[in-house]
């Protein structure tokens, strides 16, 4: 079982857990792309595998697109990126998707995460969600990218089982599974309500999670009932770096104690 963690660029990469590899930097809206570069340069030095965000939409010009790639190659020697379309409706400059971004050649070379979305979108739903990855398969396949899933981060084992059986028949990209790391019910709440992700807000305003609001609470129960169709987990830090790291290394200890 393999874990990666998502970060912000101005996290404190002394706090990440050394059992961790990759490690994917968010470029929010309005964000200048080059904390993400500084960011990833580093944890490059850090001895991490930086995969910055693209996000299509937030990218202005195709000067500061090009900008950002080539900085990111030559200060932080990336050899991956996660190209998303983004949190904006609508394109603050040329790219609108993924595959906008892919078309420019500027990643030529790199593996390249594409996400996948669990729980559907707030304006799609799960056919055009599933059409989207299919068309990404076959970029995959017919340009010989290397490729892999990040995927939303959803609590419902359900919705996720669903989503594995509605996908699998055509994807072949290996998926690294969204989670959220230790934090609480209140937290994630918040964070639901943001990445839109109903099934999950729906099942934390149940009266049993409300009263739970300020317990750190962990993504045990959810890593168990996945992990013989998952083998890699990728943590979203809402709950913070620490939280993340402590239950991280607690977890060989609890996989023995499950045996």
């Amino acid at each position: 079982m393999k874990f990666s963690i998502e970060v912000t660029p101005k996290a404190d990469v002394s706090q990440l857990p050394s059992t961790v590899k990759d490690v994917s930097i968010t470029f929010l809206p309005n964000a200048d792309y080059r904390d993400v570069v500084s960011q990833a340069k580093r944890l490059r030095e850090s001895g991490f595998e930086p995969i910055p965000h693209v996000p299509a939409r937030n990218i202005r010009t195709q000067q500061d697109l090009s900008d950002f790639i080539n900085m990111l190659r030559e200060q932080a020697d990336i050899r991956q990126a996660l190209l998303i379309g983004g949190s904006l409706k609508t394109s603050a400059g040329p790219y609108a998707s993924t595959m906008s971004l892919l078309e420019t050649g500027l990643f030529d070379g790199l593996r390249i995460g594409v996400a996948g979305h669990p729980e559907a979108m707030p304006q799609r739903c799960h056919r055009e969600c599933d059409r989207t990855l299919m068309l990404k398969n076959e970029y995959a396949r017919t340009t010989g990218t290397d490729m892999f899933i990040v995927s939303q981060w959803s609590l419902n084992a359900a919705t996720i089982t669903t989503w594995l059986d509605r996908i699998k028949p055509f994807n072949a990209l290996p998926i690294y599974l969204g989670i959220p790391g230790p934090t609480t019910p209140k937290s994630l709440l918040k964070f639901a309500s943001i990445c839109g992700v109903k099934t999950s807000l729906l099942g934390l305003q149940q009266p049993a999670r409300l009263g739970q609001l300020l317990t750190i609470q962990t993504p045990d129960d959810l890593v168990d009932a996945l992990h013989h169709r998952i083998e890699h987990f990728h943590i979203y830090t809402f709950g913070g770096l620490k939280h993340t790291r402590d239950w991280l290394a607690k977890r060989p200890l609890q996989q023995l104690l499950s045996l």
